[in-house]
């Protein structure tokens, strides 16, 4: 099914929306730890709006029972823990529907999941060798479509009849089983915070290319 934005479902709709099953998908955001000044700003101001969209979702389409995380290894509380531990603003938006009942659910596999982690590594230590990366690029493509066959078979499995899931990822194109209507809960603050950080990476960047002319002119006349 096609994916709709946050708000589409009409009044007309609420009904069957509300017998189908339904996933609500939202960007994974990570915290930033030592960012420039802004960041933690734009970060909750981005978490704030996923979890009042979230709430409208609920309340036109159906509340969230089970949720999902891409990247957290675990069930239940050992999840939602681990989401505490590394991501605030995702443990707010959690921590609210976990107490009204909705199931922290088990979604990657460790053995892919940390094969494909350790794959891509490797894809990035800047091979001299050809066939190796050839090689490597390989397994990394392999490993990466048993996991994605794995998220879905969760997702196919785990979700019920007329049951909304929540989705924490980084992919907001991540294909969902057939049947299955799917959301994107995405605010104006993702854009906010995108557009922020090109911004401050350009004047960083703009900033280094000065402090390296500025040296160079400096050693030219000494």
């Amino acid at each position: 099914m096609a994916a709709e934005e946050i708000g589409s479902a009409g009044e007309s709709t609420t009904g069957d929306i509300m017998m189908t099953r339904k996933v609500y998908i939202v960007t994974m955001v990570q915290p930033s730890e030592g960012a420039p000044e802004g960041f933690e700003e734009h970060y909750d101001a981005y978490w704030d709006a996923v979890d009042k969209q979230v709430s409208q979702l609920e309340a036109k389409a159906g509340t969230v029972a089970r949720i999902f995380a891409e990247g957290i290894i675990g069930k239940g509380d050992d999840a939602l823990q681990m989401i505490q531990q590394s991501n605030s603003g995702a443990y707010k938006v959690l921590r609210s529907r976990v107490s009204s009942g909705a199931v922290f659910e088990e979604f990657e596999d460790t053995d892919l999941f940390s094969k494909v982690v350790d794959w891509g590594r490797c894809l990035h230590i800047g091979l001299i060798n050809e066939e190796v990366a050839a090689e490597i690029q390989g397994k990394y493509d392999n490993f990466t479509e048993k996991r994605l066959g794995h998220l879905q078979k969760r997702l196919e499995e785990g979700i019920l009849e007329s049951e909304s899931a929540l989705i924490l990822g980084g992919d907001p194109n991540f294909k969902i089983p057939d049947g299955v209507e799917k959301f994107l809960v995405s605010p104006r603050e993702l854009d906010e915070l995108e557009r922020w950080v090109k911004k401050t990476n350009e004047e960083i960047q703009q900033q280094m290319d000065q402090e390296k002319e500025f040296a160079k002119s400096g050693g030219a006349t000494g």
